[in-house]
């Protein structure tokens, strides 16, 4: 059975299910998930309603991540997922999906944290950044979009997501 949008399950007001007016339509159907992982980068492109085109990423090794402080954005190797609010499952399966709490690979900030003096400011995100890697959250939709963009977690957000990952044990 395939996947559909087509919205013809709806019942009546006493409880029994309406007949069907039409034929499936085929601008109707969904797709099965993306499911977008961290490995080598392979981005499928996928027709969608009205001619537009969807660009899924089923696995990714970089993205682009904004520092808020400065307002750079850099390209970053994606390390691990850390964090995930939906379920831990996509954290052990390391997917990536809109707020998706990632490691990245601290080097192309390191510039930006000696601009704005992370040292005194904020000392855990310049302690993470002195073993090699900062938290991104990711706030684009990689499986539709074919890119994970997101923000460098900073000051208080940081914080509250430090929590989390030793409430976790992570």
């Amino acid at each position: 059975m395939g996947i559909n949008h087509r919205g013809e399950h709806k019942r009546k007001k006493t409880g029994g299910k309406k007949a069907l007016r039409r034929k499936k339509r085929n601008n109707r159907a969904g797709s099965q998930p993306s499911n977008t992982r961290i490995g080598n980068t392979k981005v499928v492109d996928k027709r969608s309603r009205g001619g537009n085109v969807k660009h899924k990423a089923l696995r990714l090794t970089e993205g682009t991540f904004t520092f808020q402080s400065t307002s750079n954005s850099y390209v970053t190797q994606l390390k691990e997922v850390m964090y995930h609010p939906s379920s831990n499952e996509l954290i052990r399966t390391n997917t990536l999906t809109k707020s998706s709490v990632v490691k990245v690979d601290a080097e192309p900030f390191l510039g930006d944290l000696e601009k704005i003096g992370a040292q005194e400011k904020d000392k855990m995100l310049y302690e993470c950044a002195g073993k090699g890697y900062l938290y991104g959250i990711i706030t684009s939709r990689p499986g539709q979009e074919g890119i994970a963009s997101g923000e460098i977690l900073q000051g208080k957000k940081l914080q509250f997501y430090s929590a989390l990952f030793k409430k976790n044990k992570i």
